[in-house]
């Protein structure tokens, strides 16, 4: 008995022993960029089991810079590289979640707020600087607004979440903003008034800690933290809170271009609509110089955009791609190679 209780142990090791370098045979994907992809890359990275991969919140402009650099294997970014960017010599944008952006505010004993872009706009650049401003009362008449001062709190560094903030703030009629993720430059202020912030989650402990603040992060990093949001007044005259489904109702109401990016109109009258709301893409190369490696980037995509994302974007307050843009997202990781 002793000899094939040895004799089955040495099998055992052996089996093991043969099936370890399969364990490890798959590739390591790097990745990051947009902070409002972490959460969602996260999850489906701890669900795939083809390849490893490892996604950092460093802020879209480092998603850009990162990937032309050849750091990243694919990078995540809120917004297209702008015109006067040098860009990748084969990369494709790949439309990986929708996102709906949240006013977060700590105002004690207020639990309300409604705010159009005009106003929100001159609050985020210091323009009225107490709570009881009477532009901030008089879509409040009903809250007991204090005359503390308003602290904003705001990304530091070139965030995606920063640009399409000021696209809206912009799109609107905020006065001073700029199509930029830089903050200081997005508000036309170079000493910006308030709190620099290096992420979103730190915007969000920055909100909950500091009395009187407001601040902006996706929906997915604030939901849950016990913060407040702002209904923000959409085109259409509605006061709207960011949810899922008001998110949902606006980004499929866009047109979406030709090499998958949204082309957002953030004045659209979209009943029910949430107006302040993006969409998040990846950058990824069509022609890698590592083959396994590209392999596994399309896959990894593929993978998200059509199986993780569906299954677990609502729940942790993303929208899933959805109707033409989800039909384009298809198209475009079809070319990661």
């Amino acid at each position: 008995m002793r000899k094939y209780a040895i004799a089955a142990a040495t099998a055992l090791i052996a089996t093991v022993a043969l099936a370890a370098p399969a364990a490890q045979a798959g590739q390591s994907v790097t990745a990051g960029g947009a902070s409002t992809q972490k959460i969602i890359q996260d999850a489906c990275a701890a669900t795939y089991s083809t390849d490893s991969v490892a996604y950092a919140s460093t802020g879209s402009g480092t998603g850009r810079n990162n990937f032309l650099a050849g750091t990243y294997d694919f990078g995540g970014s809120d917004a297209a590289y702008a015109a006067t960017d040098k860009l990748p010599s084969n990369f494709t944008y790949v439309p990986v979640i929708g996102v709906p952006v949240a006013i977060a505010f700590n105002i004690p004993g207020v639990k309300s707020l409604n705010l159009s872009a005009k106003i929100l706009a001159a609050i985020l650049n210091g323009t009225y600087t107490t709570w009881n401003d009477p532009s901030i009362k008089a879509l409040n008449p009903s809250a007991n607004l204090p005359s503390s001062p308003i602290t904003v709190v705001y990304r530091s560094g070139s965030s995606g979440t920063t640009q399409n903030l000021a696209r809206f703030l912009a799109g609107n009629g905020g006065t001073g903003w700029k199509d930029n993720g830089t903050w200081a430059t997005a508000s036309s202020k170079s000493n910006p008034v308030g709190i620099s912030a290096a992420n979103a989650g730190a915007v969000v402990s920055t909100v909950a800690s500091t009395s009187g603040s407001i601040g902006y992060a996706d929906l997915s990093d604030v939901a849950g933290k016990g913060l407040n949001f702002a209904a923000i007044r959409n085109p259409a005259g509605a006061y709207i809170k960011p949810t899922v489904a008001a998110s949902a109702k606006f980004l499929s109401a866009q047109r979406v271009g030709t090499d998958g990016i949204l082309d957002i109109d953030y004045q659209a009258k979209i009943a029910g609509g949430y107006n302040l709301s993006l969409v998040s893409y990846a950058i990824a190369p069509t022609a890698s110089a590592n083959a396994a490696k590209g392999t596994a980037v399309r896959n990894y995509l593929n993978y998200v955009i059509t199986k993780c994302g569906p299954a677990k974007a609502t729940k942790l307050n993303y929208v899933p791609l959805s109707g033409p843009l989800l039909v384009k997202a298809k198209a475009l990781v079809a070319k990661v190679k």
